[in-house]
C-alpha cells in the first residue's frame, strides 16, 4: 500500500459542499460573463487554495480556479473564487455544472459537485420603458418588479425601468409590495413605453361587497 493511502485508509471522508452564486439572469449569446463558485466542507476544513472546474452543458471544461485565501464575507470557510466564462452561441436554458475534485488532499473528502442555469438570449435590440405610477395619486412607485421573462429589474425613485429585448411577443409584470399585479400582454418591434398603473391591495369593506 502507498504510503499516502496508509495515512488515509479507515478515514471516513468529509462532506463538501459546492455552491455557485451571482449567475447573471440572461446573458447574451457568446458573450463573457463571471460567477462566483464557493467550496465549504462539512467539518470546517479550510478550503482555501482548492480547485475548482466549470463544465458547459456538453461537459466540456471551460474554467479552472483556485479558491481565495479569505472566505466569503459572513461565512465560516467557504472559500471561493470568481470565474470568467463564456456563453453559449444558442439561445436557451443549458445546464452547468460547478465542481471540486478531492483527489489531491490530505484528508479524503467527497467529491463537489453542483449544477446550475446559463440562460442565453438573442442580442437585444429594443427598449421597452416602464413607468410605474400608483392608481389614485399618479405618484411613482419605486422598486416595483418588472418582469418580462426572462429579463427582470426594478423600478428606480422616477417609477421608471428600461428592459432591453429581442423582438417578439412578451408578458409584461409589474409588481410592488401593497399593490395588485399589472399585467401586460406586448409585440415588441420597436422601442415602447409602457404606463403601468398600479392598484393598492386592499380588503374590500362591507360597503364594498354589497354594492
Amino acid at each position: 500500500m502507498a504510503e499516502d493511502d496508509k495515512k488515509t485508509a479507515g478515514i471516513e471522508p468529509h462532506d463538501t459542499r459546492v455552491v455557485v452564486w451571482a449567475v447573471p439572469a440572461t446573458i447574451e449569446c457568446s458573450e463573457t460573463f463571471s460567477i462566483k463558485v464557493g467550496i465549504k466542507c462539512a467539518d470546517e476544513c479550510r478550503t482555501d487554495g482548492w480547485t475548482l472546474e466549470v463544465r458547459d452543458h456538453e461537459g466540456e471544461r471551460q474554467a479552472i480556479a483556485t479558491t481565495h485565501d479569505e472566505p466569503w464575507a459572513d461565512t465560516t470557510e467557504l472559500h471561493y473564487a470568481e470565474v470568467s466564462l463564456t456563453a453559449p452561441a444558442t439561445e436557451g436554458l443549458h445546464t452547468w455544472e460547478a465542481s471540486a475534485p478531492m483527489n489531491a488532499l490530505d484528508i479524503p473528502h467527497t467529491d463537489g459537485i453542483t449544477r446550475f442555469g446559463v440562460r442565453t438570449v438573442l442580442k437585444p435590440e429594443h427598449c421597452i420603458t416602464v413607468v410605474a405610477v400608483d392608481a389614485e395619486t399618479q405618484t411613482p412607485v419605486e422598486g416595483a418588479k418588472v418582469a418580462l421573462h426572462p429579463y427582470r429589474t426594478l423600478t428606480d425613485e422616477h417609477g421608471v425601468a428600461e428592459v432591453r429585448v429581442p423582438p417578439g411577443e412578451y408578458r409584461l409584470f409589474v409588481s410592488g409590495k401593497k399593490y395588485i399585479p399589472f399585467r401586460h400582454d406586448c409585440a415588441i418591434n420597436a422601442d415602447v413605453t409602457i404606463q403601468a398603473s398600479l392598484v393598492e391591495d386592499r380588503e374590500l369593506s362591507d360597503a364594498d361587497i354589497w354594492i
